[in-house]
């Protein structure tokens, strides 16, 4: 099908490039469109979000996870790194929110929550509407996405939309994604991780930093934009089959 088709349009640049190594795709017919946020996700002023989080059973000082609970996000290294933090500091009133409906696999992390010791401190949302993420977006002191495998990545974009700062999985679609305005870590490394969360939650200015560096990196991105380089792809595909037709006769 890869073969046949005259081009492909893929999220990033890092999967053009796995989709030619690994199928051994002409790179010249493969096209990365990236992806944008919402125009829904903007910042909301903390008070706004009050309602959201006391319906959601969440406080003022929280991290915020959010995807489908499957093995691929890799929240089980959340978790154990939030078990950490707890520990450095166990008078700290800081929750872990994950926010998404139940995937494959799931019964492993609410397992792994059980036996965590911080299981009261972990809010599991299930499906939210845009409005709620919203305001769990503009309020987590932190936003955190430990995935260890992505074709684009589209919620570190929405939280930074938001002005969440955000510290992202050190993977290659992540890293592009991304652009620079998060905080990077090895998805393996649990001490790494808690290591960043204890830094990031205590010090304002590195987050400020990470909260400006953000919002001028999701700002790049549009549905217009996505719009114009797709519609710019489908007309090379044209030309193409053009080409193919007058070759055939």
């Amino acid at each position: 099908m890869t073969r046949a088709a005259n081009v492909i349009i893929t999220p990033t640049e890092s999967v053009r490039r796995e989709l030619s190594e690994r199928l051994g795709v002409n790179p010249s017919k493969i096209f990365a469109v990236p992806e944008a946020p919402r125009a829904c996700f903007q910042p909301l002023a903390f008070a706004a979000t009050e309602d959201a989080r006391r319906r959601l059973n969440v406080g003022a000082n929280f991290v915020l996870a959010v995807g489908t609970i499957e093995p691929r996000k890799n929240l089980s290294t959340l978790v154990r790194a939030f078990a950490e933090v707890v520990r450095h500091s166990p008078r700290t009133d800081l929750q872990l929110v994950i926010a998404g409906h139940k995937g494959w696999l799931s019964d492993a992390l609410f397992a792994e929550l059980k036996g965590s010791g911080v299981e009261s401190r972990v809010v599991c949302t299930g499906y939210v509407s845009d409005e709620d993420l919203r305001a769990l977006y503009s309020s987590c002191r932190l936003f955190v996405y430990p995935s260890i495998y992505e074709g684009f990545g589209l919620p570190p974009l929405e939280a930074m939309a938001c002005g969440a700062p955000v510290v992202a999985s050190r993977i290659p679609s992540l890293s592009e994604t991304t652009g620079g305005a998060a905080r990077l870590f090895d998805p393996q490394n649990v001490d790494e991780l808690a290591r960043i969360i204890i830094e990031l939650t205590q010090d304002e200015q590195p987050r400020a930093q990470l909260t400006s560096a953000g919002r001028r990196h999701a700002a790049q991105f549009s549905w217009e934009r996505t719009a114009k380089m797709t519609l710019e792809v489908y007309e090379e595909a044209l030309k193409k089959a053009k080409g193919k037709r007058v070759k055939g006769r």
